[in-house]
């Protein structure tokens, strides 16, 4: 996959590094999205399942420090109610779903089409 960095004009003189990417459930598997009108980086593409409630992206490589993390509903998870939150860690993401504040299980999310969006920004 691809790496995007860009380096602090402060004295830390750090570099931080831009995540995204979009996934896809097809046939009970979670994908990551690489076509002409998606493009992923910084997510290594190896996509699990912890448990029944929760997927697990994990990233490139393993960074220093979080700086911002967010995972959003398409339209199609979004009309259907919907609602994505993640705990981000230093080598991945695991991102938690819930319908009417209920959990939902990852076979609810067989939507077909339906995509979550990932957006992650990180210190190296």
């Amino acid at each position: 996959m691809s790496n995007l960095s860009i380096n602090t004009n402060d004295s830390s003189n750090k570099k931080v590094s831009i995540l995204a990417g979009v996934i896809r459930r097809v046939n009970n598997k979670w994908q990551l999205i690489n076509d002409q009108g998606h493009a992923p980086i910084g997510l290594s593409g190896v996509i699990s399942e912890p448990n029944a409630t929760s997927i697990q992206v994990n990233f490139d490589k393993t960074y220093s420090q979080v700086l911002t993390c967010s995972v959003t509903a398409d339209e199609a998870y979004a009309q259907r109610g919907f609602v994505f939150g993640a705990s981000c860690g230093l080598g991945k993401i695991v991102i938690w779903h819930s319908k009417g504040g209920v959990p939902t299980t990852n076979t609810d999310l067989n939507v077909i089409g339906s995509n979550i969006w990932i957006h992650i920004m990180m210190y190296d």
